[in-house]
This record gives C-alpha cells, sequence and structure tokens, in this order.
C-alpha cells in the first residue's frame, strides 16, 4: 500500500506527557512528508494551541481544530470551514451544564472563556504560556455576557471527576450535538458533524486524497469518527478501549515512538500490517 497521507492527534497520541514530540517522531514525519506523504494534525485543541507544533514539524497544509469543527489553513492564518454551535443550541447546552454545576470551558473564534476558574481552564492558559502563545482568555461569571462576548462557539469542554455524570451528560447530548470524551474526566461537545472523521474526509477530498491509502493516529474516543473514515486507524498503547477496538494495529503509548517507527516502516518499505499488536 502506497500511504498518501497521515492525520495525527495531538494530546496523549503525539505529544508526551511533558507535551513535548521526541526527537524520533519528529525526525520520522518531517522524513515522510520530504518522501510526499501529506501530513497533517487533527485535535480537539484550537489552532492557537496547535501552531507551535505544526511549526516544529514543517506542516504547512490545513489542520483540524476543535476536534473538526473548523480548519484552520496554514497558508492563509485564517479559519475556514466552520461549523460553530447554532446561538439557541449554545444557549441552552450552557445552561445545561450551569444547572448541573459542570466546570466547562469554551473555544471560540474570539479566544477561549469560562464561567469561572477551572483546572482544564488554568492548565490551558499554562500551556499557551509555555508555548509562548498569546491567547485571549476570559473568565465570566454571567452566561449572557459570555455568550454575547465569545462570539462563534466551536467547542465546549466539560472537565469533572464525576465519570458517571459525564457518561449520563453524553447519552443526554448525543441526538442534538457530538459528545465525545477526548480523556476519561473530559467530554467534548461540538454541534453536529463536526468531527474529526467527517472534517479529515472534507480535507482529503479538497486535496485529491484517498482516505483509504490514508493513516490516522489517535487515542480517545474523539478519534472514533476519524478512524472510520480512513483505511489505516493506528491506536496508541493507552487509547480508550473503544478505539482500541476498531484500530488496525496498536503501536506504544505517547510516551514512546511508535509513531516514528512505523512512519518510517512505511516510508521504507511500503508495508501494510493489519490487526497486529506490536511495540517499540
Amino acid at each position: 500500500m502506497n500511504y498518501q497521507a497521515v492525520i495525527i492527534d495531538l494530546d496523549g497520541t503525539l505529544l508526551n506527557d511533558r507535551n513535548q514530540i521526541s526527537a524520533n517522531n519528529v525526525e520520522a514525519i518531517q522524513q515522510a512528508q520530504k518522501e510526499g506523504i501529506v501530513v497533517t494534525l487533527a485535535s480537539g485543541r484550537p489552532h492557537d494551541l496547535m501552531l507551535p507544533y505544526a511549526e516544529q514539524l514543517g506542516i504547512s497544509t490545513v489542520m483540524i481544530c476543535c476536534n473538526g469543527a473548523y480548519h484552520y489553513d496554514m497558508n492563509k492564518r485564517a479559519i475556514v470551514d466552520a461549523k460553530p454551535f447554532e446561538k439557541n443550541q449554545l444557549t441552552e447546552l450552557l445552561a445545561t451544564l450551569n444547572f448541573g454545576h459542570f466546570d466547562f470551558t469554551l473555544y471560540t473564534k474570539r479566544g477561549i472563556f469560562s464561567a469561572k476558574p477551572s483546572e482544564h481552564f488554568n492548565g490551558l492558559e499554562a500551556q499557551a504560556n509555555s508555548l509562548g502563545v498569546k491567547v485571549n482568555m476570559e473568565v465570566i461569571p454571567s452566561l449572557h455576557q459570555l455568550q454575547e462576548r465569545c462570539g462563534d462557539a466551536y467547542k465546549v469542554l466539560v472537565s469533572s471527576s464525576d465519570k458517571q455524570a459525564l457518561s449520563e451528560l453524553r447519552s443526554a447530548l448525543q441526538h442534538t450535538l457530538q459528545a465525545d470524551l477526548s480523556a476519561p474526566n473530559k467530554l467534548d461537545i461540538t454541534a453536529i458533524g463536526a468531527n474529526k472523521g467527517h472534517s479529515a474526509l472534507k480535507w482529503l477530498t479538497n486535496n485529491n486524497l484517498n482516505p483509504i491509502q490514508t493513516i490516522a493516529f489517535g487515542d480517545g474516543d474523539n478519534d472514533i469518527e476519524l478512524f472510520k473514515a480512513v483505511g489505516e486507524p493506528v491506536a496508541m498503547d493507552n487509547a480508550s478501549p473503544a478505539l482500541r477496538g476498531i484500530a488496525n494495529l496498536i503501536i506504544t503509548d505517547n510516551n514512546g515512538c511508535g509513531i516514528g517507527q512505523y512512519l518510517r516502516l512505511i516510508v521504507r518499505e511500503g508495508q501494510h500490517t493489519c490487526q497486529h499488536s506490536f511495540s517499540y
């Protein structure tokens, strides 16, 4: 199989636990691009918190951001193909979350917003600082003022240590919104149809790339639709049970160099390996 494209998730996949990309993985991704394979990133993050990694890897194509709620064109430095929440949807969602006393963070065109400080919100602020990225981050207690201020909203992330509560919330929302776990304690909510799979297919079509000849790397339930869209879905060893169940291959966890080793194998041999598990 001659692969044309590679789509890589960031957190829990390409990034290790120190939010860094190993030199081994960087070199392999850069080499794959030199061999003509098109590489992009697909993350739950907004583009501001993806750009430093894309630049490190030499990626110059469109990135899939906020779980597919929009694309970010690296060349135009602009948001394209956006699918934000409808205003009434967002109003109802925020009211539901507020009533349930959930901590939530909004990813929007105007920045990152929250009704109150939370561990996740503070963590994003720390990440932006460590990356040297300027991101507008605001805490606005009034839901009405929050919604008026944020403009187009692409994703709402709900964080909770109560996994049962998150599961029940996910079930309650699944018929009207896209709701997927990006981590056991984090529920990513976007508009219906705003997912990595739908977004990846649009990106592939726009670039005349074949989904069957595409590799995807991921670790969370928010990568499920992406895995269904491509010919070679590859899960990390730390992936969720649901994602592992539909992967063709299980490689190392995000602290290993499995991505780099696998890409070197593909570039060197063009080898296609299915339903197999190995680690480096």
